[in-house]
């Protein structure tokens, strides 16, 4: 038996040199000493396996398997695994199934099957070999519950996601993987449900405070996230402020929405907008498009999208975009906007500072940001008509917290304060201190 070994393994160090050698230009050649013993050379397998000398791994396997008729099976399951690691998953099937017709009660081989289907990206197959290994290893199926939740995750199927995570962690409170998988979801679904917000504006001259207010419903979906949501606004004004007569202006006014984020690809993904409104004080019609991707495989998000509001009496036109980049548990964001009406043109700049802490749902944040606009606040309060090009010069600085307080509830406190050339007198300003609340309820 050694001699064998023994010769098995120079013609396996013969087989590596000479391909070695094909290549012996511009590198030297590769020399692989295996073990005679069997032991030995199955940690050395593993070594390479672990180093992803796939290939080398399996050379020293198949040697094992050759000298080990009746006792092969732990080469053949760790071939299995370099197949799968290596990304060789239709090779790595057809071994499993050998495997599991030899002996069905080996829980390894029935992890590596999920394992290699996940890999592959056959999810739906991979969520089936879960809950078969869930069934069949009743006593030690933690490895299959998370692969199940995996894969749900992959398919966008959240909802099935957090029901598994949360039925696994009754039985498995101590698994990390899990906690982090049920905190994702929950991140994900927080659009999921009821939201109301309510919004105050307090400007130091000029201007009554304006109250905002909206309820939403939302929820994810397979194909992304839909909301649909009713704006109330109350905008009061003083009849100094010229431009229209009191009695022109309904100062009330009502607005239906609906957002819709659907996922192109792992990587990319679209705004879609539209809204109604019969009140003067928001555009009778607006509509937005954006489109966002990760840039290659790197942490920066870009985006192209515009705008469009329908005053009846002016139409805004809003062309902007984004640049955005993630590191550890923190994200920033440039967006410009470039603003056309029937008076010309005008931009603004805005920054964005995200710290994320359980997920994308819960942060703190700090905005800022300027520019020379055409007023949006000159715009709303005259139906998009004004006298003349009014141009106005403004600059803000914000911050909003947003916290996950259980797996039912959200909320989100915005404070921001702007400064703005005051349209009516050149040369002041005015302060405007916008105060806003969103609580939300996941059903």
């Amino acid at each position: 038996m050694l001699k064998t070994i023994f010769a098995m393994s120079f013609l396996l160090f013969l087989s590596l040199t000479l391909s070695g050698q094909k290549d012996t230009a511009n590198r030297p050649v590769e020399i692989l000493e295996i073990s005679s013993d069997a032991d030995s050379a199955f940690a050395q397998a593993r070594e390479l396996a672990y180093s992803k000398e796939y290939d080398a791994s399996r050379k020293i396997l198949d040697l094992l398997i050759y000298q080990s008729p009746t006792n092969y099976y732990q080469y053949k399951l760790f071939k299995a695994r370099t197949l799968v690691w290596d990304g060789k998953h239709a090779p790595a099937r057809s071994i499993i199934e050998e495997l599991i017709l030899e002996d069905t009660s080996v829980i390894d081989i029935y992890q590596i099957r999920l394992n290699n289907e996940r890999y592959d990206k056959d999810f739906p197959l991979a969520i089936r070999y879960a809950n078969d290994g869930i069934k069949r290893f009743p006593t030690n199926n933690e490895f299959f519950y998370v692969g199940k939740v995996q894969s749900l995750v992959a398919e966008n199927r959240y909802h099935e996601g957090l029901d598994a995570a949360t039925l696994a962690l009754d039985r498995f409170p101590e698994n990390n993987e899990l906690k982090q998988l049920k905190t994702f979801l929950l991140n994900q679904l927080i659009v999921d449900g009821l939201a109301v917000g309510v919004s105050m504006d307090y400007f130091s001259k000029i201007y009554k405070p304006w109250l905002f207010g909206f309820l939403q419903y939302g929820r994810q979906t397979k194909i992304g996230a839909i909301i649909g949501r009713v704006n109330v606004a109350d905008r009061q004004r003083d009849a100094a402020v010229g431009f229209a007569e009191p009695s022109a202006f309904a100062p009330l006014g009502v607005q239906g929405e609906l957002d819709v984020f659907p996922r192109l690809s792992k990587n990319s993904y679209m705004y879609l907008n539209v809204g109604y409104s019969p009140s003067a004080i928001f555009p009778s019609f607006r509509f937005g498009a954006e489109y966002y991707s990760m840039i290659g495989n790197t942490k920066l998000e870009g985006s192209l999208g515009i705008r469009y509001l329908d005053f009846l009496t002016n139409i805004v036109t809003m062309y902007t975009g984004s640049l955005g980049y993630y590191w550890d548990s923190e994200y920033i964001n440039f967006r410009p906007f470039f603003i056309n009406d029937a008076y010309g043109w005008g931009s603004t700049y805005n920054f964005l500072y995200r710290q994320f802490f359980s997920g994308k749902g819960d942060f703190i944040q700090v905005t800022f940001g300027g520019g020379v606009v055409p007023d949006e606040r000159v715009l709303l309060l005259n139906n998009g008509l004004v006298e003349q090009n009014y141009r106005l010069d403004n600059q803000y600085v914000g911050i909003g917290y947003q916290k996950l307080v259980n797996q039912k509830f959200y909320s989100r406190l915005d404070l921001t304060i702007t400064r703005q050339e005051n349209f009516s007198q050149q040369n002041d300003y005015l302060y405007i201190t916008s105060l806003g609340l969103i609580l939300g309820y996941r059903l």
